[in-house]
């Protein structure tokens, strides 16, 4: 079994794409095959919830699918499946956002409090499916705390360890305004690492 994923794994985008002109479902399967660890693990990382990490999982790979025939083969297609994540994940963030907004329109602010309290927290992922150690939970939690500029930076250099260059092509964002949301970022996960330690 493992010897037959590590193949899969290592077959090569180029080969994958020249069967995707002969046999467009055969290529399907080998790049769902290839990507599928990658891009579930980078959905979790965004959502922090189970049911949102496949929800945005499967509407990815049904847009890369829709999209292929667009995509530039000159490119990563990791880079491009991953901004395709990041863009379907944002377009639901915004969507929960225009709805909690409309929140403040049918409640005053006591009974909209109690309301959002009984809103699921998305921490009750199982744990042994997430993290390995207590020091893996802090670290993620405290990533968690960040707001999606600086997480969805910290999340594809740390974790996804994509280069500067990368991320920009990705986000359509100038490489130095990485560094310095990053910068940011790490400062604000140092600061919240602390409060948990000595809290």
């Amino acid at each position: 079994m493992l010897s037959v994923l590590e193949s899969e794994d290592s077959i090569d985008d180029i080969y994958i794409f020249q069967v995707y002109s002969n046999d467009k479902e055969k290529a399907l399967k080998l790049l769902v095959e290839k990507y599928s660890n990658s891009l579930y693990k980078f959905s979790l990382h965004l959502c922090k919830d189970l049911k949102e990490t496949e929800e945005l999982f499967q509407d990815t790979w049904v847009k890369v699918f829709k999209g292929l025939e667009k995509f530039n083969r000159d490119k990563s297609f990791e880079t491009w499946l991953f901004t395709i994540a990041i863009n379907t994940y944002k377009d639901g963030y915004r969507k929960k956002k225009r709805w909690l907004n409309r929140i403040k329109d049918y409640f005053d602010n006591d009974e909209k409090d109690r309301e959002m309290a009984m809103v699921p927290s998305g921490e009750g992922i199982p744990q042994k499916d997430i993290i390995k150690s207590e020091e893996k939970e802090e670290i993620r939690s405290a990533v968690n705390k960040l707001k999606d500029e600086y997480r969805i930076l910290v999340i594809l250099y740390y974790f996804e360890r994509l280069s500067y260059k990368e991320i920009s092509e990705m986000l359509s964002i100038p490489e130095g305004t990485i560094k310095s949301r990053l910068n940011k970022g790490r400062k604000l996960l140092k600061d919240y690492l602390e409060v948990s330690i000595n809290g």
